[in-house]
This record gives C-alpha cells, structure tokens and sequence, in this order.
C-alpha cells in the first residue's frame, strides 16, 4: 500500500504557519504583558494625581467635608465616574472624616501610611481595582491619610479590546499568508519541481530529447541547469553505448559468419575427401557392373524378362554413376575459367537450356535485372550450373506450378543474383543444412542431396557466397553475392 503523502506547498505552509503561530503567541504573550503593565503604571499615576488633587482640596483643619462646599460637590461629581469605586479620609486619630461607600473599614495598608507618611499603590489580586494611599501633612506632620479605590475594569475592557483587534490582524495576516504563500510558492518552488518530475518521467520511458527551463530562484535554476547538463550527459553516452553495442554487434555477427563458415569449410574438406575416396573406390566396380550389363542385354535381348531385370541394373546404376560424378564434382571443383559475364545474358541462356527439356513447365518465370549492373567475372559455365541447381531446387519446391523470380541487383561492390520461388518454403530447422552434402528433404531416390552442396562449392570457387532465406507456406529465396567489376555495363 502506498503511504500517504503529502504535497510540497503543504509542508513549507504548515512549518511557515507553524513558525507563525509561535512568533505570534509569543509576541502577543510579551505585547499583552507589556499593555497590561503600561496601562497599570499609568492608571496608578493617574490614581495618585487623582487623590493628590483631592488631598489638596480638603479642608484645614481636617474636617468632614460641608455637603454644600465645593469639596462636597466635588467628590459627588467624582462618585459619578464609572471607574470610581471608593474613598476614605481618616485624620491622626484614625476618625473617618469622609467614607465612600459608607462603612468603608480601615486596613493596614492605611494605617502604615499613616504612621511613616510614605504613599503606597496596591492592586487587587483579581487586578479588578486599584488603591492608592496618601499622608496628608500639614507643615511637615502627617495630620491624617487618604485611600482612594478606582475600578480597573475599564482598563481591562481597552486591553481585551486591543487583544481581539491583534487577534483579527493575526488571523488576516495568516489567511494572506496562506494565500500568497500557497501562490508564490506554486510558481517559484512547486510548479519547477513538477516540470523536473514530468521530465524524469520522460527520461524514465527512454525519451532523452526533453530539456527544462524554470524560472525560480537560484537553487531552482541552478538545479534546471545541471538537470539539462545531466541530459546532454546521457545523450552523449547512450550514442556511446549504441555505437559500442552496433560494434559489437557487426563484431559478433562477424565472428559467428567466420566461425560458420571455418566449420562449413572443414566439413566440406572433410565430406570432399570422403567423397574423392569413394567415388574412386565405386567408380571402378561400378564401371564393370555397367559393362557387363550392356553385355548381357545384347545376349539375352530374346529373354525380355531378363531384359528388364537389366535394364533395371543398368538405371540404378547410372544412378550411382551420377552420384559419383557429383561427389567427384564437390571434391574437386574444376579449375574456374573466369572471363567477364552479364547477368541479364546469363540468365536467359540457362532459362533458354531448360526450357525445351520441361523444366519450366507449368511455371511462370520472370527475370528482373537492373539497369547498368555491374559485370563479374567469373567462370559462366560453373556459374549456369549453379543456377540450374538452384532452379530445379525451386521446380521441386513447385510441383503444381507456381511463379519463379530471377533477379539481378548491385549491393555496394557487390552483384546479387537471386532465385526466388513461391513454393512451400522451409522449416526453419532445415535452411541451416540446405548446404551440407547428402541432405534432402526429399523422399528415397528422388534427389542426392548435392545439388545445393555443388552450388555453394561452385560460389565459392568464384569468389562469393551462397544464402538461402525461407518461410515455411510462403517459398524460398537463394541469394548468390558475387564480386563486381569496375565498369558497368547494361
């Protein structure tokens, strides 16, 4: 199962908006702190300014204050604001002279004040109020004190308020963030890599002609350049490898057309030394066998019994005598007589000598060869009987009619003859031995196996070589490669 991954543009915005919320949460834990105590340090200055200036209103002596003097109106105005919550007046003796609400108590705090004159500013624990605490001195003795309660509430509001406004920039901040972020990191980051990964991809299927152009950074690009270096890199070494493998390809083939054909040699020298000795050692008795017969026909010509028993000998063994005749001929192939030869000429002669002896019968020849071929040179005579063999090869393949090509190419330095026949083709275990001596497919007494043997000795001998082709159902082609003259000739 393939496990779940997630994209690039996802990893860098959740590490960026991770680093975020943290760069937030501690600016806002370090602003807030420092709201809070500005906001504290001012409010208790203002505290103090607040009940320096009712200090300083209060009557001398300490007395509590008329209901219809200013002081009085004064401290009904400040019962007024929201954030007033209490004052206390006591003079030397600790007597209240004016408490608001009525009954406040007298705490420490008020008493230490009262005793060294140093003014104190203390904060609820809940931070919810604030006290601020004054001497009243009179030429230089404290004659009484001065506590004054204001309400923090609203201070608190102004800083929830503020931190609700952070919290509203914080959060726009991110969308934009993620938004631009998401974009800017699709055309600079994202969208290069997507370009390299398609292209690995092509790489991967074998398609080395890609190159990649992003624009991006200076890793991306630097990266888009040594991707496309990487490219012209593989370029070079696959025509490299291509051009070792052709080598050693041509090299392979070359090696096993030279170990073929350093076999098909030996075994030919060997097969020719065999036969040589054979057809000597048949060819006397055989010769008796004949003479005797041709004997005995004359002196039992009355008998016809007999005359046909002999003629019977007399058939098989002209037979043997042909077989011999044809070992001798791939033993020892005559010397060649070479002297210049046109195809097209050479053709039609051999079409012309089997034609009147019914070779040809019921097929269709045709002879194509090309203008301006090239001559050879070569002995015509052992060139018409390879040919001959070739052609009564293709008769056979053919027994109910068929077509028969005879053609005539160049190949580089090099003539082609081919014969082409639409017989029934060959098996493909059998085109590696239509050469070896004695092999027929052919039933018994139909055929020596040596005619396609002579006709590869006798290309040989010429100075060129003897291929056969075929397909099983769709005929056979023989290809005859000779050497070609210079000059050129029609």
């Amino acid at each position: 199962m393939k496990p779940l991954r997630f994209s690039l543009t996802f990893y860098i915005l959740s590490a960026v908006s991770l680093l975020l919320v943290l760069a937030w949460l501690l600016l806002s834990l370090i602003s807030f702190k420092t709201a809070e105590k500005d906001l504290l340090t001012q409010k208790g200055e203002d505290t103090r300014l607040l009940l320096g200036a009712i200090v300083s209103v209060l009557p001398r002596p300490l007395a509590p204050p008329d209901p219809e003097s200013p002081v009085a109106r004064y401290l009904a105005q400040l019962r007024q604001d929201g954030s007033f919550e209490g004052l206390l007046v006591v003079d030397d003796t600790v007597r209240p002279l004016y408490a608001y609400p009525a009954g406040s108590a007298v705490d420490d705090s008020l008493l230490s004040v009262l005793n060294n004159g140093r003014p104190l500013f203390q904060i609820s624990a809940d931070h919810a109020t604030c006290r601020s605490y004054s001497a009243i001195v009179e030429q230089g003795k404290v004659i009484g004190a001065a506590r004054l309660t204001l309400s923090l509430r609203p201070a608190q509001e102004r800083l929830l308020s503020s931190r609700r406004l952070f919290l509203a920039y914080f959060a726009l901040d991110f969308l934009l963030l993620l938004v631009l972020g998401s974009y800017l990191l699709s055309r600079t980051v994202v969208s290069p890599f997507k370009k390299l990964l398609q292209a690995t991809r092509r790489i991967t299927a074998g398609d080395l002609g890609v190159s990649v152009n992003v624009a991006g950074s200076a890793e991306v690009a630097e990266l888009s350049e040594a991707f496309n270096s990487m490219l012209v890199a593989l370029r070079e070494k696959r025509v490299e490898v291509e051009e070792k493998v052709a080598a050693l390809t041509w090299a392979n083939k070359e090696l096993v057309e030279a170990r073929s054909e350093a076999v098909r040699s030996e075994k030919m020298a060997s097969v020719g030394l065999l036969a040589a000795g054979m057809a000597h050692e048949i060819g006397t008795p055989l010769a008796a066998i004949m003479g005797y017969s041709a004997i005995l026909t004359e002196d039992l010509a009355a008998d016809p019994e007999k005359t046909d028993y002999l003629r019977r000998i007399i058939e098989e063994s002209q037979r043997i005598d042909r077989i011999v005749r044809g070992l001798l001929d791939y033993a020892r192939p005559k010397d060649a007589q070479r002297e210049e030869v046109v195809v097209r000429t050479l053709l039609e002669k051999v079409v012309q000598l089997l034609s009147p002896q019914g070779v040809l019968k019921h097929l269709e020849v045709s002879i194509e060869v090309e203008a301006d071929l090239p001559l050879i040179f070569a002995d015509p005579y052992q060139l018409e009987q390879l040919l001959i063999n070739l052609i009564m090869n293709a008769r056979d393949a053919m027994p109910r009619g068929g077509k028969l090509w005879l053609k005539g190419s160049s190949r580089g330095a090099d003539v082609v003859v081919e014969v082409i026949d639409s017989g029934h083709g060959m098996p493909p275990e059998h085109i590696g031995k239509v050469f070896d001596p004695f092999f027929t497919t052919k039933e018994p007494g139909k055929g020596t196996g040596l005619g396609l043997a002579i006709a590869a000795r006798i290309a040989e001998s010429c100075g060129g070589k003897l291929e056969a082709q075929s397909e099983q159902g769709k005929g056979s082609r023989f290809i005859l490669t000779l050497p070609a003259k210079a000059e050129r000739k029609g």
